[in-house]
């Protein structure tokens, strides 16, 4: 059941997720040292989805297909330290994999109406569609104040990005 607090919550990260365009993606390296990566990503309505293109000749894209859970992390700061109690950080976690045939066909329109500068690299024969479902988001507001947002999945685990 959806409580009043979940509604604004979900708004708020909506909002968010829509109007960035870049975030910090984690992913756990060799040794489980963790490695970070900054991704334009388009995410789903629903909140399900998160999708993001790589290169596979990367460490990031090595990374992440042998270690399928990841982080990402999204934020509205500016450079104004009087701004902090207003600084909105989000840490999407979840799991990560390639998309293939129909799936990254439906995403590459979704990605390139958000990025169409980005056309020749999401294209690119190198270029890989990365999907991440969901399992939460951490939101943290006003400097030092949690709430947790648990995203249910689709029966297909793949979410949804309308």
């Amino acid at each position: 059941m959806e409580t009043d607090t979940t509604r604004e919550l979900s708004t708020v990260v909506k909002q968010l997720m829509a109007r960035q365009l870049y975030g910090v993606l984690a992913t756990q390296g060799d040794a489980g040292t963790p490695h970070t990566s900054i991704v334009a990503f388009v995410s789903a309505d629903d909140l399900n989805s998160v999708v993001f293109v790589t290169p596979r000749k990367t460490r990031k894209y090595r990374f992440l297909t042998e270690r399928p859970s990841v982080a990402l992390f999204v934020d509205n700061r500016r450079e104004r330290a009087d701004e902090l109690m207003q600084v909105i950080g989000i840490e999407v976690t979840g799991t990560a994999r390639e998309l293939a045939g129909t799936h990254r066909n439906r995403y590459r329109a979704i990605f390139l109406a958000k990025y169409p500068e980005m056309a020749e690299f999401a294209d690119a024969e190198d270029s890989s569609f990365i999907h991440v479902a969901v399992s939460r988001y951490d939101v943290v507001d006003h400097f030092q104040h949690v709430m947790v947002l648990p995203v249910p999945q689709n029966r297909d685990g793949t979410g949804g990005i309308a």
